[in-house]
């Protein structure tokens, strides 16, 4: 019988931590030196569209798409351009 509770009790915890790891997407996000070339551009461009302060230079590693974090008046926002021509692809804020 405690066999069996501990074999029930182990399946229940296999699938909580599943469901977990399905719930928190995994960070695809790569850091990029914000003096570098092309985070300089990037930048350049969602500061063109979100004015404030930079606060962080990624790229995607899915699909290379450029991912800006601007701080402006408390908030930030996230603004994600194209891998190549750096268009705006979508704003994000918290």
């Amino acid at each position: 019988m405690r066999q069996r509770v501990a074999g029930v009790l182990a399946g229940v915890a296999l699938l909580a931590g599943g469901a977990v790891a399905l719930a928190v997407p995994s960070e695809d996000d790569e850091p990029v030196d914000p003096r570098s070339a092309g985070a300089r551009s990037a930048s350049a461009v969602a500061l063109e569209v979100v004015p404030g302060r930079v606060t962080g230079v990624a790229r995607d590693r899915d699909n290379g798409k450029w991912e800006v974090t601007i701080r402006q008046d408390g908030r930030d926002f996230e603004v994600e351009l194209h891998p190549v021509d750096l268009a705006l692809l979508r704003i994000d804020y918290d």
